[in-house]
């Protein structure tokens, strides 16, 4: 694995699998398409909880998604999609996008995404995807992304009435 803060050459464009790679670059608008068709089917309350502008932008996601998993594919390196989940959740937070959505829009892009490939190219694809998810699980403990505990929000609810009243 290289890393170019380590002065080490960058990834080779031809050590993974290139022509699965080439596939899902030429069906990357198909694909986007067909990722968020299977992420509406998936949880039918995902087109009610956001709006068209909002379903618009999950679409040209799927384009610079797709564009990542097929870097990770022709260089076989699963960390240009850990990096990329990483990026991304500043991201998806800043626009009220929960994880658990995250992950239902990843499961759309696997579904549509082994349309176009091999079997054998899927499964690397799946790894890819779960390696992301993978990521993806440590950030859902973060506040807004839970409803959090109600006796303990109930507890500082009203700690803070008593102390306006006794004030």
């Amino acid at each position: 694995m290289s890393h170019p803060v380590l002065g080490l050459p960058p990834a080779d464009p031809t050590a993974g699998r290139t022509d699965a790679a080439a596939r899902l670059r030429r069906g990357r608008a198909v694909i986007g398409r067909l990722a968020l068709q299977a992420a509406s089917a998936a949880d039918p309350q995902l087109a009610q909880r956001y709006d068209e502008t909002m379903l618009r932008r999950f679409l040209q996601d799927y384009e610079q998604h797709v564009e990542q998993l097929a870097r990770a594919l022709e260089t076989g390196e699963a960390r240009l999609v850990t990096d990329y989940a990483e990026w991304l959740v500043p991201i998806f937070r800043r626009r009220r996008v929960p994880v658990r959505d995250q992950n239902t829009l990843l499961a759309g892009l696997r579904e549509a995404a082994a349309t176009v490939l091999t079997p054998d190219d899927g499964r690397a694809l799946g790894t890819l995807i779960d390696a992301w998810l993978a990521r993806l699980k440590f950030h859902r403990a973060l506040p807004g992304d839970h409803e959090g505990n109600a006796v303990a929000r109930f507890i500082w609810k009203g700690a803070g009435i008593l102390d306006e009243t006794v004030i």
